[in-house]
């Protein structure tokens, strides 16, 4: 009987906890997406305001903001200090690669932070300042969504887990 009880609590425990960990994915994707609106916001200051070199603002930047969009600005100012021909867009796109192996951001995410690819370090500051308002925003929105997801998506994996941890037991009796 206390085998059973304990393999019980297990399967409970086990399907819970795996619950518990999707329901963390949707709060830590609010957080990132929180973090890189507010680091662009600030390396837009630096390129901007400071006109501080591309190089050094993303350095700049990546001591600013917390992981895993520190792993973004990092790898990025690691391959232009590098000096070895790599484009700032052929950077970003690294760094983007880097921010995907750390992060809980959807594929909607990155591709729209890949949009900034193509036209950053490319014009003034003045354009500079209109491409990094217009990602802000659509960061803002993305963020508003996930927002959304959250508040149906974390009851359904917490209690979810669970539910299916008490059906697989129920199943099994």
């Amino acid at each position: 009987m206390l085998f059973k009880t304990l393999g019980i609590a297990l399967i409970i425990g086990g399907f819970g906890g795996f619950g518990l960990s999707g329901a963390r994915r949707f709060e830590k994707r609010v957080d990132e997406l929180k973090n890189i609106r507010m680091a662009l916001g600030f390396l837009e200051k630096e390129i901007t305001c400071a006109y501080t070199p591309l190089s050094r603002a993303l350095t700049r930047t990546a001591t600013f903001c917390e992981k895993p969009a520190a792993f973004l600005f990092a790898e990025s100012a690691r391959l232009l200090n590098s000096r070895q021909g790599t484009t700032a867009e052929e950077a970003w796109r690294t760094g983007l690669q880097k921010l995907v192996e750390h992060s809980s951001l959807k594929a909607g995410d990155i591709s729209l932070l890949d949009s900034l690819a193509v036209q950053l370090g490319r014009s003034d500051a003045g354009e500079q300042r209109k491409v990094f308002d217009l990602l802000q925003e659509e960061l803002r929105i993305q963020e508003e969504k996930a927002r959304a997801e959250l508040d149906s998506g974390h009851k359904l994996w917490s209690y979810g887990g669970f539910i299916i941890g008490t059906v697989v037991v129920l199943l099994l009796i």
